[in-house]
Formats: C-alpha cells, structure tokens, sequence
C-alpha cells in the first residue's frame, strides 16, 4: 500500500468510474485499475463491486474511503503550513451538527475561522446523538455541536454553550374559535409536530425540551427538520415548540400566538473526545458561537 494507490483508490471512489478516475489522473485506464486490483491484494479485501456502467464501493470500502481522505487532508495541511499559507490552520475542519444549529448558528463562527485560516475546508456532518458519539470516537469528525448534553458515554466530553428561549407556537386557524387555550391542559389537546431523528428511540427526552414525559401532548406529526416544524406551524398544520427568534417577526405580526406551557429553552453543547487534542483555532470558533447564542435570545 502506497500513496498512489490511494490516491488512485480515492479518484475512483470520487468518480463512480476507472475511466473517469483516469482522465482526472491523466493515466491510463489499466494504470488505474492495476493500481486499485494491487491495493484489495494487499489489503485482502474487496473495496468496490464492479458491474458493466459503475463501480460501487463495498462497506470495507466505504470505511477505507473515510480514511483515505483523512490522510490525503494531513498531506495537504503539510504542505500548506510549510508553504505558509496558513500557519498552524488545518486543511479540513470537520464539524457534526444539527439542521437548526447549522443553519441559524454556525455562519458568523465558519466566517470568523476563514478569516483567521483563509485555506481551511470545512466538513459540516449532520448526526444525531449516537451517529456524533461514533464519529467522535472514530475520529471522522473534530468536534460537534448538539440540543442536550444526556450523551452516556464516558468517552464523549460535553460543554454547555448557552441556551435559547422557546415557547410552543400556533397559528389562530388552528386553535379553535381563534383563540389560544387558556391553559397548558388545553394547549396539550392541539395536534403537535415533534421532533424524531431516524431510528430514535421514543423514550429519549424530545430534543425541543418539551417535558412529554410530565405533560404528555397530542403529537400527530413527527419531523427531524426544524423548519419542517416551522413550515407546519405556518400552514396551519400542527402546533410546535420553536426557538423565539426563529418565528419573531411572524408573532410580532400576530400570525402566530405562543400557546401556554412550562418554561422551555433549547440548550446548546459542544462535545468532543475526551483526550483529544483540537485544532487551531477552536476557541475562537466556540467563542463567537457563544456570542451568537446569546446575541438570539
């Protein structure tokens, strides 16, 4: 196993083809295909599964991928730092995240990292709270980003960054008589939209920090995507617990009135192995992230 059967390995994993990897190569086609037959002898594994239009990669390749690009991202942050690109900057952060996290949170800490390490790529990996353990445990992420800190694992380090203030929210088409309940018992009998990653376990806390387990309520939709909710709140759908700043200007305007309940917030956390070493720069990002959170409550 050499660096260029690797790289030729991780050109045909990217394409889906051996003509293709060769033409990106500017090698020949057996070149490509000797050099990858060489590598699963070595390795005594096959990595890709051949048929007449594509190439697939198996589950051995598909791990030996992930790895693969880990090295190749070591190489070139090598010789980025010897050429002085960008001192001590890494050439890929990867980052696990959640939808909401990553699209209303992350943006002004993504700018302030680029800024400081201008050649830096970024890897944002959307995962729930065991695919982000793995990950973390693994090493195919840096760190991540996640609503709760309940993560069992005593491998996993978690830090709190702040907390968001979140109430339950309607439209007036969906309470009846267009008035909003009086009370938490009435609010609870609405049909509610709640949150549930893939394969996730229904007695796990719900992530939007309502307390189902004490105030059971009428969940008739279940979403991953906080803007699913959103969406659902807006067409009349379903009642939802939304973070306040994601649905200001809408209640502001009175299309939506917050429905009574018990005090909600979304919490915010950091996890990362325990042991492992960060890149550069980190503190900056976690430092403006905080800023963000705080600067949205």
């Amino acid at each position: 196993m050499d660096l260029y059967q690797l790289r030729y390995f991780l050109e045909v994993a990217r394409t889906g083809s051996f003509t293709r990897a060769a033409e990106s190569l500017h090698v020949t086609t057996p070149a490509v295909s000797r050099s990858v037959a060489l590598l699963e002898r070595s390795l005594g594994r096959t990595l890709f599964t051949r048929d007449r239009k594509r190439v697939s990669l198996t589950a051995d390749g598909v791990f030996m991928k992930s790895q693969v690009e880990r090295i190749y991202d070591l190489v070139a942050g090598i010789e980025v730092h010897l050429a002085g690109k960008t001192p001590g900057g890494p050439a890929l952060l990867r980052v696990g995240s959640r939808e909401m996290i990553t699209n209303y949170l992350l943006t002004p800490s993504l700018r302030a990292y680029r800024a400081e390490y201008p050649r830096t790529r970024f890897g944002v990996h959307e995962l729930g709270p065991r695919e982000m353990a793995e990950a973390l445990k693994r090493d195919w992420i840096d760190f991540g980003f996640y609503y709760h800190g309940e993560i069992p694992d005593p491998d996993i380090e978690v830090r709190r960054l702040g907390s968001l203030r979140s109430h339950a929210y309607a439209t007036k088409s969906l309470l009846p008589r267009g008035r909003a309940p009086e009370t938490v018992e009435g609010a609870l009998k609405l049909p509610f939209v709640a949150p549930r990653y893939f394969r996730a376990d229904p007695s796990e806390p719900s992530v939007d920090g309502f307390p189902d387990q004490r105030l059971p309520r009428d969940i008739r939709f279940e979403a991953e995507f906080l803007e699913t909710h959103r969406r659902f709140v807006l067409d009349g759908l379903a009642a939802a617990v939304l973070p306040d700043f994601t649905i200001r200007d809408e209640w502001r305007r009175g299309r939506v009135v917050r429905l009574p309940g018990p005090p909600l917030g979304r919490e915010i956390y950091f996890l990362k192995r325990r042991g492992r070493p960060l890149p550069p720069g980190v503190d900056l990002f976690l430092k403006v992230l905080s800023r963000t959170i705080s600067e949205l409550r």
